[in-house]
């Protein structure tokens, strides 16, 4: 039995509230070993129906964004997915065009307080905390998920619309805004 298949198992039944350090302990591994094993295991099952997703200290299985249309059709069937409201879809533009992003950007951007919104995204794991901020408050960025893509029924962010012209456009405001100051 290898350790790899052994913990693919442990992730399938443990859900979303697999810990990478946890795993390592029980394994007597160190974390980075432990790291190379899941990012191994999420390498091979990349064109499989079910993927490995690392988020922060955590690992759990999820569908592949890629079968997120024929997902959402045969779910459809029996009920109705939740409907995300404009705001959260708002908010989720801001941060798939923009991302990574903090949540005072967001606010920025929206005139309104964020944080019930992506509250609400964290828990629909559509959105992720992805590290902090290197200057200023070091306050949480945010990113979209494979989830959000996959209910896009996209693989990739890039096939948003006009997602490369829009990130430059954003880059090259930002560039002259930091020329200015």
């Amino acid at each position: 039995m290898s350790i790899k298949n052994q913990v693919e198992a442990i992730i399938f039944l443990g859900g979303d509230e697999n810990k990478i350090k946890d795993l390592a302990r029980f394994f007597k591994i160190s974390v980075e070993d432990m790291l190379k094993i899941i990012l191994e295991l999420k390498n091979d099952r990349k064109d499989s129906g079910i993927n490995i997703e690392v988020d922060a200290d955590l690992v759990y299985l999820a569908t592949n964004p890629i079968y997120g249309e024929v997902i959402n059709s045969y779910f459809e069937q029996e009920t109705k997915p939740k409907k995300l409201s404009s705001a959260s879809i708002e908010t989720l533009s801001i941060i798939a065009y923009k991302q990574p992003i903090t949540k005072s950007e967001i606010e920025s951007i929206r005139g309104v307080s964020v944080d019930r919104i992506i509250s609400n995204l964290e828990e629909r794991k559509f959105v992720r905390n992805c590290g902090r901020q290197e200057s200023g408050r070091k306050a949480n960025l945010y990113e979209v998920t494979d989830k959000f893509l996959s209910y896009l029924g996209i693989k990739d962010i890039r096939e948003l619309p006009d997602y490369d012209l829009f990130k430059d456009k954003i880059k090259d405001m930002e560039n002259i805004s930091t020329d200015e100051n």
